[in-house]
């Protein structure tokens, strides 16, 4: 908290207090639940305008002692985030809400402009919605997320990917400010549930097409049309449902094709949607990989992204096994660093690979190219 702000609610507590109110009285007159007084007060919420005028006038103050004895104004830089950087030595701790906690998250050999490009990349594009309509709108967000997360990669490439994903591009994602004005209301954890998926399609085919398309195999989003078509060609029961298709792969001049990849930034739809498609394309001899960000962590001060296909104490989780042991998918590609490798024993097809954005020519696309 800037000195400016501290004076400011130094005032305001000063007010209440001359009044002869504690916390829990202008609660009550102001039908606030417990605790509201209190934590503007100490900064942990910075009030509203509303809010401010409201204590103001149960308290019989006015602006002039809201705003007595403020510092000088270039001390108080800045607007309050829901996600802001700061340095530390070479690092960069990353500050942001999550649940209840206002956790943080330490990324090595950065600096505060080097985020402040990410963030501007991200912003710079959803400004755009300010002028798109409903029908382009969905596509402005998934290019502005795909294109602020493959900056983040470059610049940091040492950096885990998922980490970057699920503690920066999310929480920015999340930041109304980041958004048009005209969207403040947004409910943007349910906005990002939708626009993630795409953008991360998006970030798989731009960071891989061009390199498998030298080698003959084309990786592409394809339109609700060109699913259907797909899907009514194919000869692998009922199981198949083109909306349920995230990137498609062919290959040789007539763009033949030889499988679907799972795209998922976690694993939490994965039973429901993808395994049944998975399997019948499996048994009819196509090849179906999952590629996922494996984002898991449980809220807390310092969070940690340990994703779903680690091992504890020596155990597999149950979705390991269903890559290794069921082949419920042709392989799983995961980009968090956290999660460990399957041993090199284990058939190419029933392992799980580790990646990274720091070049194309790699597991992944090898894997692909030995596929077709």
């Amino acid at each position: 908290m800037n000195n400016y702000l501290k004076q400011l609610l130094d005032n305001l507590r000063a007010s209440r207090e001359k009044a002869g109110l504690s916390p829990k009285d202008v609660e009550e007159l102001l039908i606030l639940g417990p605790g509201w007084v209190t934590r503007f007060e100490k900064g942990e919420i910075t009030p509203s305008i509303d809010v401010l005028l409201a204590i103001l006038y149960e308290t019989g103050s006015t602006l002039s002692d809201l705003i007595e004895n403020l510092p000088d104004l270039s001390g108080a830089v800045g607007v309050e985030r829901s996600i802001y950087a700061e340095q530390i030595g070479r690092d960069i701790t990353i500050h942001f809400r999550y649940a209840s906690f206002d956790a943080t998250y330490t990324l090595e050999n950065a600096t505060v402009d080097e985020f402040g490009v990410v963030i501007k990349t991200l912003c710079d594009g959803l400004a755009q919605l300010a002028h798109a309509d409903a029908e382009s709108s969905d596509a402005v967000k998934a290019d502005s997320v795909a294109q602020a997360f493959l900056k983040a990669v470059e610049i940091w490439p040492d950096a885990n990917p998922s980490d970057l994903w699920w503690f920066v591009i999310y929480r920015a994602y999340c930041d109304q400010f980041n958004h048009p004005a005209q969207f403040a209301r947004l409910d943007f954890a349910q906005s990002w549930k939708r626009t993630s998926g795409w953008a991360l399609e998006k970030v798989l085919v731009q960071h891989y097409g061009s390199f498998l398309a030298q080698h003959g195999v084309k990786l592409f989003i394809a339109d609700e049309s060109t699913k259907k078509a797909l899907v009514e060609k194919l000869d692998v029961g009922d199981r198949l449902e083109a909306d349920k298709i995230d990137v498609v792969l062919t290959g040789g001049q007539d763009e033949q094709f030889f499988g679907v990849v799972h795209v998922k930034a976690s694993f939490a739809e994965r039973r429901t949607d993808d395994v049944p498609m998975s399997r019948a394309l499996i048994q009819a001899g196509y090849t179906s990989p999952l590629w996922t960000m494996d984002c898991k962590s449980t809220p807390a001060k310092r969070p940690r992204n340990r994703g779903e296909l680690g091992t504890s104490q020596g155990k597999r989780s149950a979705k390991r096994k269903d890559i290794e042991d069921e082949g419920y998918f042709t392989g799983c590609f995961s980009y968090n660093r956290n999660t460990q490798p399957s041993e090199a024993e284990l058939a190419p097809e029933c392992q799980v690979y580790v990646c990274d954005f720091n070049n194309p020519d790699d597991a992944f696309s090898r894997f692909i190219l030995e596929q077709w």
